[in-house]
């Protein structure tokens, strides 16, 4: 009887183990979902990325017609945390009157949801193109009381990272 006894015991037991394993085997880990998963960064997150360099100038042009005189710019824009807005700084900007028209040194701009258009504090309406290797950036200075010739109109700045 002893022998039974044991029997049916050890079939216990072995039967509480398998279940205690199938239990915890289907339990999930307690690690957060939101990390095991690829996380994809938003359009802004990308954007602002690939514009988080210094940006030096391609190509200028002016309703058209390229602008030799900006050989030498630079632009480094600086995009804030919460990707709404940011500062820039830009450099060889030429010294005619009226180029500061269409570059002043610094300022700063709101952005939309994806970064592909800035507003400068100055008015002006930036679209952004950027990719890894390219930056087109297009505004249209408007014609004012005391235009400048020549700085007005439309704007393409091409740009290559340093």
């Amino acid at each position: 009887m002893k022998t039974l006894n044991i029997k049916i015991i050890k079939g216990l037991f072995f039967t509480c183990a398998c279940a205690t394993l199938l239990i915890f085997a289907n339990c999930g880990d307690d690690s957060d979902p939101s990390q095991s998963e690829e996380i994809n960064p938003s359009a802004a997150e990308t954007n602002a990325s690939l514009l988080d360099k210094n940006w030096s100038l391609s190509s200028a042009t002016n309703a058209g017609t390229p602008r030799d005189e900006w050989t030498g710019f630079t632009l480094k824009l600086n995009i804030d945390t919460d990707l709404a807005g940011g500062s820039y700084t830009a450099s060889g900007i030429p010294s005619d009157e009226g180029a500061n028209l269409a570059w002043s040194t610094s300022g700063t701009f709101t952005a939309n949801s994806d970064l592909t258009t800035l507003t400068r504090n100055d008015g002006i309406v930036m679209t952004l193109v950027v990719s890894e290797t390219a930056l087109n950036v297009s505004f249209t200075v408007p014609e004012s009381s005391g235009r400048v010739d020549g700085f007005t109109g439309a704007w393409v700045f091409k740009m290559v990272p340093d």
